[in-house]
């Protein structure tokens, strides 16, 4: 498990390595708590057939520097999955949760958040930005997906009722590829594969 710096949670590699050895994965992941871009030098020496940088982006000053040590631990021809806060979904959320039309257009011209879970300032991004800077950093084959596309808009007591929440988590995997609501949702995710001649 990777920050963009390192956890104050003193117990969430513990946590993590609970949950795994739950799973009866135990044997097979091992959890790391470091900077993203300062891995153990175990870590750092190894390359991975996968690796995911979700919820990091909209924390980190540099997200190149963060995507070119993500490429780094990859083989050639692995697969980087990227998760962020979608920037383009920051104002109709305000609209439609916060109910404030006043800070929702004021959202639309900036690309900064707070976040209340972590009390932080976020930098948002969107899909097209990420794609252009792994693009540039040799990746093919990207592809964009939308995650949390319905979920986040509507209100959490319906999404206490079982059936309810069996068809909208059905509508949103039906919608996870399908334009235009990928450019909606709160999250953006790309995979990307690490190009072979790297």
């Amino acid at each position: 498990m990777c920050s963009p710096t390192p956890c104050s949670a003193p117990t969430t590699r513990r946590a993590s390595a609970e949950r795994a050895a739950a799973l009866g994965l135990g044997d097979l992941i091992t959890c790391v708590e470091a900077d993203a871009t300062d891995l153990p030098a175990a870590a750092a020496a190894t390359q991975f057939d996968v690796v995911i940088c979700h919820n990091l982006l909209q924390y980190v000053d540099d997200v190149r520097g963060l995507l070119t040590a993500a490429l780094a631990a990859l083989t050639p021809g692995g697969l980087l999955s990227v998760m962020a806060v979608n920037r383009h979904s920051e104002a109709l959320r305000i609209a439609v949760r916060e109910a404030d039309p006043a800070a929702a257009r004021a959202a639309l011209t900036t690309g900064q958040a707070r976040t209340e879970m972590f009390d932080s300032q976020m930098t948002l991004h969107t899909a097209e930005e990420i794609a252009d800077v792994l693009t540039d950093l040799g990746c093919e084959d990207i592809g964009h997906y939308g995650i949390r596309t319905f979920c986040d808009y509507i209100a959490d007591a319906r999404k206490q009722e079982p059936d309810f929440y069996a068809e909208l988590k059905r509508l949103e995997l039906a919608a996870t590829a399908v334009p235009p609501y990928i450019h909606l949702a709160r999250l953006f995710q790309l995979i990307a594969r690490k190009s072979a001649a790297v």
